[in-house]
């Protein structure tokens, strides 16, 4: 049986950066989109490998602390998490969402 894991997504560079502008707790964050990409690179060859299935959890950093707000969270880990944990529900209900391949 395979499983979905939800990968916080940043689409660009610029994205990357605004993001952790806004995240609580960017310091625990990989200093650059390049080292986030390496990173990210990394875990989905391992989910893969495992048989598992990636799925992209676009943040998007003008209405991601507005999410956190409206379910009680802060920008940060916790708070990512439960919106990688929204978008990987959300896609098994619907089916709806990108995969990485």
């Amino acid at each position: 049986m395979s499983y979905v894991v939800g990968i916080a997504w940043y689409n660009d560079e610029h994205v990357y950066r605004k993001a952790l502008a806004e995240f609580s707790d960017s310091k625990s964050m990989p200093a650059t989109y390049e080292d986030w990409q390496a990173l990210v690179k990394r875990q989905c060859e391992e989910i893969k490998r495992t048989g598992n299935i990636a799925l992209r959890a676009d943040i998007d950093p003008d209405t991601f602390k507005d999410w956190c707000n409206a379910h009680g969270f802060l920008p940060d880990a916790q708070g990512r998490i439960a919106f990688v944990n929204h978008v990987k529900l959300e896609y098994e209900k619907t089916g709806k969402g990108t995969l990485i391949e």
